[in-house]
């Protein structure tokens, strides 16, 4: 699998029937469509992401009558029910890479967290191997995570993921996909 773009990801995490919030991409000029999308996905919040390149602008936290204001200047950006309704569900969040026996990852408790604050203020920052139970045992959820990841055949990829106490996202699944990583 070789992934080179924000467009990519979303598209292969669809393909492959990963778990995750609702989500659409939008051009500047949909403001039908936003608007559409947040009457099919009622939400408390929604998060916005500029999905015209790497590292863009994201807000985690938008009340929906607040979208319109939000996505102004965006030339593709995406809306997803967000994260942050289910704060008091948040186990563990982060990124992981396993490849072979070998597992790197960066990850956060902090059920406030998002992937980047995970990345920035990370709990656990390791390189290891799936036999190292001294480490691994203290990552909560880790057994679930990892299988996620084989059972879904996403080994060399960068997996971006959060993990929560109940199924919620399209799959009603603990685990929800936010981006798969391989070349950008």
């Amino acid at each position: 699998m070789k992934i080179t773009s924000k467009i990519e990801s979303y598209n292969k995490i669809i393909e492959l029937g990963l778990n995750r919030f609702p989500e659409k991409i939008f051009k500047s000029s949909e403001i039908n469509e936003v608007q559409d999308f947040i009457n099919t996905y009622p939400a408390n919040y929604y998060a916005i992401r500029d999905k015209s390149k790497a590292s863009g602008v994201f807000k985690l936290k938008v009340e929906p009558q607040n979208i319109l204001n939000e996505v102004s200047g965006y030339d593709l950006f995406s809306i997803n029910v967000s994260s942050y309704n289910y704060i008091d569900n948040q186990l563990l969040v982060g990124e992981i890479f396993i490849s072979g026996t070998n597992v790197n990852a960066i990850l956060s408790t902090n059920n406030g967290y998002s992937v980047r604050d995970a990345i920035r203020d990370p709990d656990f920052n390791f390189m290891t191997n799936i036999f190292d139970d001294k480490i691994l045992n203290q990552i909560p959820c880790f057994d679930e995570v990892y299988k996620y990841i084989i059972d879904n055949k996403l080994k060399n990829t960068i997996v971006e993921f959060a993990y929560f106490d109940k199924p919620i996202g399209i799959n009603k699944e603990n685990i929800i996909i936010y981006e798969l990583r391989t070349d950008y």
